[in-house]
Formats: C-alpha cells, structure tokens, sequence
C-alpha cells in the first residue's frame, strides 16, 4: 500500500450554529491534499468569505471538534496562516483573526493599480488568440452571472478572470508579487462585498477593457484595467469606512 493510500483525511463535520457557517459547507467538498494542506485551505477560505470574521477567536477546541483533527495539524495550519497575515497567534491566547486595516487596503490598491497597468501592457502584446478566446468565454459567463443575481459566484470567477490577466503578462515575478497582495484585497472586499451600483459599474468596466484587449490596444486595455483597479479600490474603502463608522 502506497504511503498515500494510507494518509488521514480531514473530516468535516461542521457545525453552522457553533461558528456561524454557511448552510452550503457540506456541498463543499475538500481537495484531495495532505491533512495540513487541507486544514490550511480551509480556514483560509473561512476567513476570506467572512466566515470567521476579522477579529473572531479561533479556539483550538472547537475548530478540532469541527474538522475531526488533533491539535497538532490545526497548530501548523495556524503557522501558515498567520505568516500570511490572517490570523494573529498570541502567547497564552485563543488565536484570532487579523483586523481588516483599511490604511494598509488603501496602499496595497495603490501598489496594485501600478502591478495591473503593467500586467495589462505586457498581457495585451503576449496573449494568444486561444487565451484571449478563453477569456472572453469566462467573460460571458461572468455576464451571464451578472444577469441571474449569483454574487458569491460572480465574485469568484472576477477574480479568477483577474488572476488569468496577470498569469498573461509572462512574468512570475510580478505574478508573485499580485498573487500576495491580492490574497489581502480579496478578502477586504468579500467582507465589504459590493452594492448593487458598483456591481454593475464594475461589469460596465470589464466589457471595456475586455474589448480593448480583444483590439490588442496594449496601452488602453492597460489604463482601463488600471482604471477598474482604483475604482473597486476607492469602493471597498468607502464600504469598510461605513462599517467601521456603524
């Protein structure tokens, strides 16, 4: 028997009215990852969706009991997660989700409309009729998103379709570099979430620069996408500015 044949899976036994989940954990199913890979997927995908919210205690305890583990893979999956910055181990005390830091949100878009004007150049000359043909099916299927009212997946498949753009300009740097910051932005802006205004603002702006990319006009698809950036940017820090005034 091979050593993966004999590796533990994690099981998920949630419990919505414990840790407030949402009703749709169990249509969910986990990759086929190593216990601690898993583990750390998990609660990061908890925390990005504003399942656990910033600020909320993690006890150990009880997330064992959720996920049919020991405390030893929950500890390293914590490790992980606090050096990328979403959750803060404390001396003696129950671990806790970081705090959304609306002046550190503010300049991570500030880098970001910088990395999006250059990946926008840079994917615009390199991307292949394919790519673009791909993109522009998952852009009709973000239309089409749109148009049934599905946010959770709308906000999903933009960001994937963002990610796809950057992955275009051929440069793992600075696809490093985006990938990191955005893991920030991405979960600012799902605990912010949209209103119906910008919802539609933000598809508007998306058939812009899909169109300039579909003309191959380098430096307009490269403002356009830029321009988008800075708009969702200004947006999300006025949603967390209203939240933190309530």
């Amino acid at each position: 028997m091979t050593p993966s044949a004999t590796r533990p899976r994690l099981k998920t036994r949630f419990k919505p009215t414990r840790l407030k989940l949402s009703s749709d954990q169990s249509t969910r199913p986990l990759a086929r990852l190593s216990l601690h890979d898993q583990l750390v997927a998990k609660v990061r995908e908890m925390i990005i969706d504003g399942e656990l919210a910033a600020g909320a205690p993690l006890p150990e305890r009880m997330l064992c009991e959720t996920f049919g583990v020991s405390r030893t893979p929950l500890r390293e999956a914590f490790k992980i997660l606090a050096a990328e910055g979403l959750i803060a181990l404390r001396p003696h005390r129950t671990p806790v989700v970081t705090p959304i830091d609306a002046g550190e949100i503010a300049e991570i878009f500030d880098v970001m409309v910088a990395l999006d004007a250059a990946a926008g150049r840079a994917a615009a000359a390199r991307a292949t009729a394919d790519e673009i043909a791909r993109l522009d099916a998952m852009h009709d299927e973000l239309v089409a998103l749109h148009g049934a009212a599905e946010r959770a997946a709308y906000f999903r498949l933009n960001q994937q379709i963002h990610l796809e753009l950057t992955r275009l300009a051929g440069n793992s740097v600075l696809l490093n570099i985006w990938s990191t910051l955005h893991a920030s932005v991405f979960r600012a802006r799902a605990v912010a979430n949209y209103d119906a205004r910008r919802w539609d603002e933000s598809l508007r702006e998306h058939e812009a620069f899909m169109a300039l990319l579909r003309a191959r006009d380098a430096q307009g698809f490269a403002l356009a996408l830029s321009a988008h950036t800075r708009k969702t940017g200004d947006s999300v820090l006025q949603m967390l500015n209203q939240a933190n005034s309530a």
